[in-house]
C-alpha cells in the first residue's frame, strides 16, 4: 500500500500536532509512572492498538519486566516478568543496536514463529507488534512495545511516530527525574552536597536540558554542559555574562516579568523565550525556574524544532483558512450522518445561506428532491473512494436553485467536497439547445411560409384576372336583364349565369384571402359578443347531432379584426369539424386571453411576443395524420374528396393579413384543435361598417372612370350611363390627369387600383384632389395591393368596391359617397358662415337651449359638423353613431327630438324611429337622408325629412315643432 503526497503531507502535519499535544501534557507531569501511563494511552489510541507497554531490561532481553502498561480493556496483560526465550535471543542484537522492530503477523514472521514465543503471544493476545528500544549509557535499558490483537501492516509514519513518542517519553522521564533531583538538592543543598555530588554530577552532565543556578544579580553561577552543546557558549562565558544580555529583545518583557515573580517568592515559574546562539541565530527555550533562598534553580529545554513545527503548522493552517474563506467555490465537510460539519463563506454568495445556517443540517435539506436519489448514490460512492465529478441542484434562499459541480474525497469520518457554481454554464447550455431547437423550427416554418407565400402570389394573380373576367360577365348580364321585355326563359338563363358569377366571386374571394390580398375593414371588436351573435348560425350549420359548446371568458380583451371575415373563418372551422366527426360528436369553441412570450415567438417565425386573444375550435373527430399537418393550409388541398379545399387556406391568409397566428394540434382518433391568436387592441370598440340598402338610384353628376381593361371599362361606363350619370373615361393615370386638367366638371373619380403607366392610382387620387379639392374618390380592384393598404388593411379614409360587384352595389355606393360628400361640404360652408364675428348679431330665433335633440349619424365628419351647427343655433345636442347607441338615450329627461340618418350600421334609422314611437310617443322624429323621401323606405305619410345636403334654413325649418 502507498499514500499520495497529499495524504503523506496531511499525515505528517497530523503527527506533528499529536507530538506537540503529547509534549504539552507531559510537561505537566512529574511522576514517571504517570508519564508512561499517559504516553502509552495516547499512543495506543492514536495507532488503534490493543496494548502499549514499557519493559525494564535488567540483565537480559529474555526475561523483561513489564512495569507500566495500557490496555484497551479487551486485551489480557499484567505487570511482572515474562520469558521470551529464543525469540528474544534472536532480536537482542537488533534492539541493542537501537533499531525499531515491526512485526505485522507473529504467526508468519520467521523472527517470531517459535513455539515458546507463539505460546506467550497467544496467551497475551498479541498478533502484531512494534518494539522500540531505548538505550541508556550504551546498553538496552527499556523497551517500548505496541501490541495489536490482529495482524496489520505497520506504516512508516506509524513506526516513526512510535519512535518519536518513545524518545520524548524517555527525555521527559529524564527531565522529570532531573527536576525532581534538582528540587531535592536545592532543599538541602548545603547539608547533602557531598553525598549527592556524584549522582547529581552525572545527571548534570548527561541531561540534554540546560540546567543552571542563577543568583539574584542575574548571573548563572553554575551551568551544565548542555549550554555549550545547545547554544555554543562555554561555562565561563555563561558565568560572566548577565543572562538578560542573551535574550531576544522581543522576549525581554515576559522574562523580566518572570524574574520579578521569582524575586517575589513565587514557588515555580514556567515561561518561554529565545536565547542567542554564539554563532548567531536564536534558540527557543522552555524554562522551569524554582526560587530557593537567594538562588533560582533553572531547567530549560531547547524547543526550537517544536516552535518551527508549530510555526509551519500555523502557517499551513493560516493558508488553508485564507483559502477556505476566500475561495469562490463552495467547500464543505460532511459527516457520516450526511450533515454539514463545516461550510465556507462562499455558501452565502452562491446559495444565499450563511454558513452557520447550514452547519449541523442535512445536505438533503438543501438538495432539490429531484436530485436527492442521485446525490445519495454519489455520497455512498465517495465514502469508499474519491469521486471525480458529480452535479446536482441546491436550493437558494430566494426560492430558486443553483447548479453545483462537485469533486469529493473521504478523510477519516468526514467527506470533504468542493462545489463549483455552474448555473450560468447550465443555462447557457439550455439556451443553446433552445436556440438550436428554435432555429430548426424557424427553418421549417420559413420553408413552409415561403411555400405558402409563393402559392399566395400565384393565386392572387389568378384571382385578379378572374375578377376582371367576372366583372365583364356580371356587368353585361345585369345590362341584359334591364333590356328584357317579358321573356321568362331568358330571365331564367340570366339568373343562372348570375348565380354562377356569384359562386366564382366567392371562390375568387377565398383565393384573395389566402394570398392576403382581400380588402379588410378591421374594427376593434368584442370577440365574445361576436361569437354569441353567431352561436345560432353555428348550431344550424353543424346540426342537432353535434353538441356545440361556447366557453367564453368574462374578461376577454378586444382585437382589431374584420368581424365579417372572422365569422366566415369560425363557420368554416365549425363545418370542417362537423365533417370530421361524421355528424356525431362535440364541438367546443373557447375564447380566452393569452400572452405569447419570446420563447414561443422564437419557435414561430410569424409571431411577435405580446398580448393576444385566443379563439380555439376543438372537435372530437377523426383527427389529422401527422404527415398531412403541413399541407392542410395549402389551397385546393382537401381530405374530404369534395369541396374547393380553400376553407383553411382562406383562414390562414386572413389571419396572417390581420397580424394573427393559426396553429393546429391533432391526434388521429382523438380530434383536432385549431387555435387562432389575434393581437390585443387597447382601443375602444368601434362601430360596424355601414350596410347600404334601399332603392337603386342614379344621378346627374359626372364620373371619371379609369380602367385599363377595355372590356371592363366599357361595361362599367354602360352601367353608369344607364343610371343617368355623365361619364368620362381614361385607360391610365396619365390620361386621367389630362382629363381632370382640361377643366371638365367631375364629381367622382372611379379608378382601378392596379394601373399601368407611371402614375399609380394613389398618386392619381392625390393629384386629382389637389386640382379638385371636393372630389370624391372610389377605388375598385379584384386584387388589392399595398398601394391602398397598410399592414394588410385599407388605409383610413380609403373607399374600395371589390370586383366583381353588382350594379345595385355600384349605384348605392356612388350615391352614398356623393350625398355624403356634398353634405359634409355644405356643413363646412355653413359652419364658416355661422362662426361668431365680433360684431355679428345673434341668429334670428337662436336662443340657448331652444331644443333638446338626439342626433344619430354614422358619418363622423357629418356628425361633428351637424352637432356644431345645432350648438351654434342654440340647441342642446346628444350625438351618437349607431342606432344601438341611441336606444338607451331615448329616455333622457327633457329629450324632444330624434334627428336620425336612415342608412345606419345594423339597425336602420327607420327601425330606430319605430322603437322610439312605441317607447316615447311624445318624441318628435326627423329623418336625414341623401335619397328623395319617396325612395327612403319610410311608410309614414306624416314623416318629416331633412334631405342631404341641406341649408341652415332647411335645418331650422325641420327642427320647428309641428303646429298643435
Amino acid at each position: 500500500m502507498s499514500s499520495t503526497p497529499a495524504n503523506s503531507s496531511q499525515a505528517g502535519a497530523s503527527g506533528v500536532a499529536f507530538l506537540l499535544q503529547l509534549e504539552r501534557r507531559l510537561r505537566l507531569l512529574q511522576d514517571t509512572g504517570d508519564i508512561l501511563s499517559l504516553s502509552a494511552q495516547l499512543l495506543g489510541q492514536r495507532l488503534g492498538a490493543q496494548q502499549v507497554a514499557c519493559f525494564d531490561i535488567d540483565q537480559t532481553l529474555q526475561c523483561p519486566t513489564l512495569q507500566h502498561a495500557w490496555s484497551d480493556g479487551l486485551a489480557p496483560g499484567a505487570a511482572g516478568e515474562y520469558f521470551l526465550g529464543d525469540y528474544a535471543a534472536r532480536l537482542a542484537d537488533t534492539l541493542a543496536a537501537g533499531q525499531a522492530l515491526a512485526v505485522s503477523d507473529v504467526a508468519s514472521d520467521p523472527r517470531t514463529a517459535m513455539p515458546a514465543a507463539l505460546a506467550t503471544f497467544a496467551r497475551l493476545g498479541i498478533r502484531a507488534f512494534l518494539n522500540i528500544p531505548i538505550a541508556k549509557e550504551g546498553r538496552l535499558a527499556a523497551l517500548f512495545v505496541v501490541h495489536s490483537s490482529a495482524a496489520r501492516l505497520w506504516h512508516a509514519d506509524e513506526i516513526e511516530l512510535a519512535v518519536q513518542v518513545s524518545e520524548r517519553v524517555w527525555s521527559t522521564i529524564l527531565r522529570a527525574q532531573a527536576e525532581s533531583r534538582l528540587r531535592t538538592l536545592s532543599a538541602s543543598m548545603e547539608t547533602q552536597v557531598a553525598e549527592r555530588t556524584r549522582e547529581f554530577g552525572r545527571t548534570w552532565n548527561v541531561s540534554p536540558d540546560l540546567l543552571g543556578v542563577l543568583n539574584l544579580d542575574g548571573y548563572f553561577e553554575h551551568s551544565n554542559p548542555a549550554w555549550q552543546a545547545t547554544l555554543g557558549w562555554s561555562v565561563e562565558e555563561i558565568r560572566t555574562t548577565k543572562f538578560f544580555e542573551l535574550i531576544h529583545p522581543d522576549d525581554l518583557p515576559r522574562t523580566y516579568a518572570a524574574w520579578d515573580a521569582a524575586n517575589q517568592g513565587q514557588p515555580a515559574l514556567r515561561f518561554e523565550n529565545r536565547y542567542r546562539h554564539k554563532l548567531g541565530g536564536w534558540h527557543w527555550l522552555s524554562w522551569v525556574a524554582v526560587p530557593e533562598g537567594e538562588k533560582v534553580y533553572c531547567s530549560a529545554r531547547d524547543i526550537t524544532v517544536e516552535k518551527k513545527l508549530e510555526a509551519d503548522l500555523a502557517a499551513r493552517n493560516s493558508e488553508r483558512e485564507r483559502l477556505w474563506r476566500s475561495a469562490q467555490d463552495l467547500m464543505v465537510a460532511i459527516d457520516a450522518e450526511g450533515c454539514f460539519a463545516a461550510v465556507n463563506p462562499a455558501a452565502s454568495t452562491i446559495l444565499g445561506w450563511l454558513p452557520e445556517e447550514m452547519l449541523g443540517r442535512s445536505l438533503f435539506d438543501f438538495v432539490l428532491p429531484e436530485d436527492a436519489a442521485a446525490t445519495r448514490l454519489a455520497l455512498a460512492q465517495v465514502t469508499q473512494e474519491a469521486m471525480p465529478s458529480f452535479e446536482n441542484r441546491y436550493r437558494h434562499r430566494d426560492g430558486g436553485h443553483r447548479w453545483l459541480s462537485w469533486v469529493a474525497a473521504p478523510e477519516g469520518d468526514l467527506v470533504f467536497a468542493t462545489g463549483r457554481h455552474v448555473t450560468m454554464e447550465k443555462e447557457a447550455q439550455a439556451t443553446l439547445r433552445s436556440m438550436q431547437e428554435s432555429l430548426r423550427h424557424s427553418e421549417m416554418a420559413l420553408l413552409q411560409s415561403q411555400k405558402l407565400e409563393a402559392l399566395g402570389k400565384l393565386t392572387g394573380g389568378v384571382a385578379h384576372d378572374f375578377n376582371n373576367v367576372l366583372q365583364i360577365i356580371s356587368g353585361n348580364l345585369q345590362l341584359l336583364q334591364l333590356g328584357l321585355d317579358d321573356d321568362p326563359q331568358a330571365a331564367k338563363r340570366i339568373a343562372s349565369a348570375s348565380a354562377a358569377v356569384e359562386r366564382g366571386a366567392k371562390l375568387s374571394a377565398q383565393l384573395l384571402a389566402f394570398a392576403r390580398r382581400q380588402p379588410l375593414k378591421p374594427l376593434v371588436t368584442d370577440l365574445a359578443q361576436l361569437l354569441r351573435a353567431t352561436e345560432e348560425l353555428l348550431r344550424r350549420a353543424t346540426g342537432e347531432t353535434i353538441e356545440t359548446r361556447l366557453l367564453l371568458a368574462d374578461d376577454c380583451w378586444r382585437a382589431l379584426v374584420d368581424p365579417h371575415q372572422l365569422e366566415n373563418v369560425v363557420l368554416n372551422l365549425a363545418i370542417n369539424a362537423r365533417d370530421a366527426m361524421d355528424g356525431q360528436g362535440q364541438l367546443t369553441i373557447e375564447l380566452s386571453n393569452s400572452v405569447l412570450g419570446s420563447d414561443y415567438a422564437a419557435r414561430h417565425a410569424d409571431v411577435a411576443p405580446g398580448d393576444y386573444v385566443q379563439l380555439a375550435v376543438s372537435d372530437t373527430g377523426t383527427g389529422i395524420p401527422a404527415d398531412l399537418l403541413d399541407k392542410i393550409f395549402e389551397p385546393f388541398f382537401t381530405t374530404k374528396g369534395e369541396g374547393t379545399g380553400l376553407g383553411l387556406s382562406m383562414a390562414y391568409g386572413f389571419l396572417r393579413q390581420s397580424g394573427g397566428h393559426l396553429t393546429v394540434d391533432s391526434l388521429p382518433g382523438h380530434g383536432s384543435t385549431f387555435r387562432i391568436y389575434l393581437p390585443r387592441s387597447l382601443e375602444a370598440e368601434t362601430e360596424l361598417p355601414l350596410q347600404l340598402s334601399g332603392p337603386v338610384l342614379g344621378g346627374k353628376e359626372t364620373i371619371l372612370v379609369v380602367e385599363d381593361d377595355v372590356q371592363v371599362q366599357t361595361t362599367v361606363v354602360d352601367m353608369l350611363r344607364g343610371l343617368g350619370y355623365g361619364v368620362l373615361r381614361a385607360s391610365d393615370g396619365e390620361s386621367a390627369l389630362a382629363v381632370i386638367g382640361s377643366g371638365a366638371p367631375i364629381d367622382l373619380l372611379f379608378t382601378d387600383v392596379v394601373m399601368p403607366g407611371k402614375v399609380a392610382s394613389t398618386e392619381l387620387a392625390r393629384q386629382a384632389r389637389v386640382l379638385l379639392p371636393q372630389l370624391t374618390v372610389l377605388f375598385t380592384s379584384g386584387y388589392t395591393q399595398d398601394a391602398i393598404m397598410q399592414g394588410g388593411r385599407l388605409e383610413p379614409g380609403v373607399e374600395l368596391l371589390s370586383k366583381p360587384y353588382r350594379r345595385e352595389d355600384l349605384a348605392r355606393r356612388i350615391r352614398h359617397l356623393l350625398a355624403n360628400g356634398r353634405h359634409v361640404t355644405a356643413l363646412h360652408q355653413y359652419r364658416a358662415q355661422l362662426a361668431p364675428q365680433p360684431s355679428m348679431p345673434p341668429l334670428p330665433g337662436a336662443r340657448p337651449g331652444m331644443r333638446h335633440i338626439l342626433l344619430v349619424e354614422d358619418n363622423a365628419d357629418a356628425r361633428a359638423m351637424t352637432s356644431e351647427l345645432l350648438a351654434m343655433l342654440g340647441h342642446t345636442v346628444l350625438a351618437v353613431g349607431t342606432a344601438e347607441e341611441a336606444l338607451p338615450l331615448l329616455g333622457t329627461p327633457g329629450l324632444e327630438l330624434l334627428l336620425t340618418d336612415i342608412s345606419l350600421p345594423q339597425m336602420s334609422g327607420v327601425e330606430l324611429a319605430e322603437l322610439a314611437a312605441r317607447e316615447q310617443p311624445q318624441l318628435e322624429v326627423v329623418f336625414s337622408t341623401g335619397h328623395a323621401p319617396a325612395n327612403s323606405g319610410v311608410l309614414d305619410p306624416q314623416a318629416r325629412f331633412l334631405v342631404k345636403p341641406f341649408t341652415v334654413e332647411q335645418l331650422q325649418q325641420a327642427l320647428q315643432a309641428p303646429a298643435r
